[in-house]
């Protein structure tokens, strides 16, 4: 038996919001890799199922799809959880999907919440945004990403972790300056909220829990596509190391480093 990898969708606050399919697939998988085991097993004592569970979480990408690899050789299938959402965005994942394509393996999405999504629709976002997860650590790092989408005119979505936000805010504000925020927090769970206000006043009562973005276009902005060249050779000017400044592009454009280094050998530079 060929050995399969399934995307699992998770629920981002309320474990009610699992679907059947979800709960199926859990349930007749050889093995569910888990971000967080600990996290998972509540979700899977809350639904009677007994499976094997293994770590597979950011800091040890590699080892872990080694591990996970290794059960698809041996024709086992493996269901892939975040602590939330869908395994790949903002969450680990994207390693262990690029090595199973790359080594024949099928790949099988079963699809669930994922908070860019839900946050979208709870402010009443019709048409289109950018999402960007959670900023880079280091300011220079974050002041490239959000330099980098600041003439895009469409919304603009990031994560934010509670002790983060009066600096997220911050970064934001230097590099775009004033606009519209829609803060959304407890999604899903019974203190659900979204703070309406600016970047300078964002009218945030409670600053605890996981918070979602969301950065309106300032007036009169016209969509313009971000240049990644362009990008990277300012960056570079400006004296950021290269590995940096490839990061930055990678997550203002969500083009792999690998494209993005490609772009700077293209241009001439080493």
């Amino acid at each position: 038996m060929t050995g399969r990898l399934f995307l699992v969708g998770t629920p981002i606050g309320n474990l009610g919001d699992i679907t059947l399919r979800a709960l199926e697939t859990l349930k007749n998988v050889d093995v569910i890799a888990s971000e967080d085991t600990r996290h998972t097993r509540i979700l899977l004592e809350r639904y009677g199922i007994a499976k094997r569970v293994i770590s597979y979480y950011r800091q040890k990408e590699r080892a872990g799809s080694e591990e996970i690899l290794t059960l698809l050789a041996e024709g086992k299938s493996v269901a892939l959880v975040s602590d939330a959402g869908m395994p790949c965005i903002s969450d680990p994942g994207a390693v262990v999907v690029a090595r199973a394509r790359e080594a024949g393996y099928p790949v099988e999405t079963v699809p669930g919440p994922t908070a860019v999504t839900t946050a979208a629709a709870y402010a009443g976002l019709e048409t289109g945004f950018v999402f960007l997860g959670f900023l880079p650590e280091k300011k220079k790092e974050r002041a490239a990403v959000i330099e980098g989408v600041k003439n895009i005119g469409l919304p603009l979505i990031f994560y934010c972790a509670p002790h983060d936000l009066e600096k997220t805010i911050g970064d934001l504000r230097d590099v775009l300056g004033d606009r519209k925020l829609a803060s959304v927090k407890e999604l899903t769970k019974l203190h659900e909220s979204l703070y309406a206000g600016t970047l300078s006043d964002p009218a945030i009562d409670n600053e605890k829990g996981e918070f979602v973005l969301i950065v309106y276009p300032g007036e009169g902005e016209e969509v313009k596509a971000v240049d990644p060249k362009a990008m990277l050779n300012k960056l570079l000017a400006e004296g950021m190391r290269r590995s940096e400044a490839v990061k930055a592009v990678a997550e203002a454009t969500g083009m792999s480093r690998n494209q993005v280094y490609a772009i700077g050998l293209d241009d001439g530079r080493s």
